[in-house]
């Protein structure tokens, strides 16, 4: 009897220990499971590169993309040149964050076809990519063998809108001047013949110059431009930085009140000249929209969900009738 109980008290004891193990091995799964959860949510890093971080245009950009992505839990890494025209700095920049494993890029690139080793090495390492706000040439998609989404302004339509404008507000053949930007970019190719297309034979153009998108060169250009043609009436910046490098070239030469100027991207300082009086308009883009597309998109592509591959963000001519409805609409996404 004591060796029948005995047995029957083993069994007992065997039964409770496997159903113990058990319960231990359910445990050990569902926590594995939560932490993955999180690990999914921390892992993302998506790689941000604007243009320049030296204009507030692309500030902008950056924040809309911030807040999106602290509304999504993942990480940005933001690296930016010194200056709009640093191609090789931006090649750099893409080659790190390649080498640093992130799982996505977002680009404003510098230069349309500066980008293509940069491409193929992003398509070798499966890492997908966004360009926005200034289109990569589809010569240079073709050859790195990269379909890339685009999300931006039309550039074109926005400074055709500039042109009608002058049409519709302007004396018929006043002397003009337009500042261009970097040659071999798209954005500058387009902004240039929209304004053209619409107004070219209304204006008088006498004199047509590049100055890179930056201030101190479209301070230069419009100098020597006013030299040369001391009775213009108008200057068409192709951004804000150029045109406010121009205004203050047109106040030192003492012809505020003779020349107006408009701009594009509707920076802060572009719109409050615009209030005051001193710029006569500025067509505005929407740069947060495109970091926010950016972000929230490149997000579904690397959890293999559908994303856009075209979303144009919009532009609007601002003038003194509608500055202070936008300059609320951007304190949003301001520092």
């Amino acid at each position: 009897m004591r060796k029948k109980l005995s047995i029957v008290i083993v069994c007992m004891l065997l039964l409770s220990w496997v159903l113990a193990g058990c319960d231990s091995t359910s445990t050990k799964e569902s926590k594995p499971s939560t932490q993955d959860g999180d690990k999914e949510k921390e892992a993302i890093t998506i790689g941000f590169v604007p243009m320049t971080l030296n204009n507030e245009y692309f500030i902008t950009m950056v924040n809309g993309a911030k807040q999106k992505a602290e509304e999504l839990g993942i990480q940005l890494d933001v690296q930016a040149a010194d200056q709009h025209a640093s191609a090789a700095a931006q090649l750099t920049i893409v080659e790190n964050m390649i080498t640093s494993g992130v799982d996505g890029i977002c680009i404003v690139p510098s230069s349309s076809e500066g980008l293509s080793t940069a491409l193929k090495k992003c398509k070798e390492a499966g890492i997908p990519v966004i360009n926005l706000d200034t289109k990569i040439s589809q010569s240079i998609l073709d050859e790195a063998g990269l379909e890339v989404a685009f999300y931006g302004t039309d550039n074109y339509a926005g400074a055709k809108s500039a042109g009608e404008f002058v049409v519709a507000n302007i004396a018929k053949g006043v002397e003009t001047a337009i500042l261009t930007g970097i040659e071999g970019q798209q954005n500058a190719a387009d902004r240039r013949n929209g304004f053209f297309d619409a107004a070219g034979s209304h204006v008088k153009v006498v004199a047509e110059q590049s100055a890179n998108w930056e201030v101190d060169q479209g301070y230069t250009a419009t100098q020597n431009i006013l030299s040369a043609n001391p009775n213009i009436g108008l200057i068409f910046a192709s951004n804000d930085g150029m045109a406010i490098g121009a205004l203050r070239a047109v106040e030192e030469a003492g012809k505020q009140d003779a020349i107006n100027i408009i701009g594009f991207d509707a920076i802060s300082e572009a719109l409050n000249m615009v209030e005051a009086g001193d710029m006569y308009g500025t067509v505005a883009q929407y740069p947060a929209e495109m970091g926010i597309l950016g972000v929230d998109n490149m997000v579904k592509m690397i959890k293999g969900q559908e994303s856009e591959s075209y979303i144009d963000t919009g532009a609007k001519l601002i003038t003194s009738e509608n500055v202070e409805e936008h300059k609320k609409y951007c304190e949003q996404f301001a520092d």
